[in-house]
């Protein structure tokens, strides 16, 4: 029979190679070796790559089913979603194609929030003794630093909204936010990668063939997303919530509507208002 060994993490005796108690592996002195240090780092990159690749498939092939899986306990298999989400929140502060959601203070003068927006640029003419130019060259040097990290509150507010559309489910808080994180994930993907890289390829193309430039982006890339994210969560209700195809149609686009309220105007509020306390 094997010798208890002491865990040298929490001191819990166990036997075997790993701990019982915090999963600490057993450690040995060949562990040391540099060979072994190459070895594991080659298997993490391995892992990740093939883990994460595989979770991103699932998670644009077949709608919520990281989700409905992690919420009956099946966690092992895939990255989580909100895990996915950050390494894209990490992508896109090491690749931006486009500037996405982080906009120059004389663009924020123009949304509909422009009331709160004119707001906080005389308060701070008055405290700070700037001036308008003053203020929005701080502004727009410290907006982007801000704007990407602050993605991450897209993810609870969506969650509020699928607690709202499904309440009559009775799901816990932890079900939707776990959803919005895997509906927000195919959001960032899309919108900040796939879309801006499609867009880049078809100007290419048409630039090469007709030597001309074209802009449509601005035309196309609202209706497109609205038709993707609408579809994928339509699909995403009918598996995680076990919707009818109706009820799912209906609450796809009234969550599309939340959606689009979420990012385009209280994240940017949220946005505002923090890069204006460092200003």
């Amino acid at each position: 029979m094997n010798n208890p060994i002491n865990c040298k993490n929490c001191s819990n005796q166990f036997v075997g190679n790993y701990c019982n108690l915090c999963g600490e592996k057993v450690f040995h002195e060949r562990d040391k070796s540099v060979a072994h240090f190459f070895d594991e780092s080659f298997h993490f990159l391995t892992h990740f790559d093939n883990k994460f690749f595989r979770s991103i498939w699932v998670v644009f092939t077949r709608p919520a089913k990281i989700s409905t899986d992690i919420v009956q306990g099946i966690r092992k298999k895939y990255f989580k979603p909100l895990n996915l989400f950050l390494i894209g929140v990490i992508l896109y502060l090491l690749f931006p194609f486009f500037q996405g959601l982080n906009l120059p203070l004389a663009s924020h003068l123009k949304e509909g929030y422009a009331p709160y927006t004119r707001y906080l640029v005389k308060y701070k003419m008055s405290s700070r003794q700037l001036n308008a130019d003053e203020i929005a060259f701080k502004f727009n040097s410290k907006s982007p630093k801000f704007a990407k990290v602050l993605l991450l509150v897209i993810i609870p507010l969506s969650g509020l909204a699928l607690a709202a559309l499904f309440f009559r489910n009775k799901n816990y808080y932890f079900d939707h936010i776990t959803l919005a994180a895997e509906l927000n994930t195919v959001y960032l993907y899309f919108t900040f990668f796939i879309m801006p890289l499609a867009f880049m390829i078809i100007f290419f193309i048409v630039r090469f063939l007709t030597r001309t430039d074209i802009d449509l982006k601005d035309n196309i890339s609202l209706p497109l997303y609205s038709l993707v994210f609408g579809s994928y969560c339509y699909m995403s209700f009918i598996r995680f919530y076990n919707e009818r195809k109706l009820p799912a149609l209906i609450k796809s686009i009234l969550f599309l509507a939340l959606h689009m309220l979420i990012v385009y105007f209280l994240y940017r509020i949220i946005l505002l208002s923090v890069v204006f306390l460092f200003i």
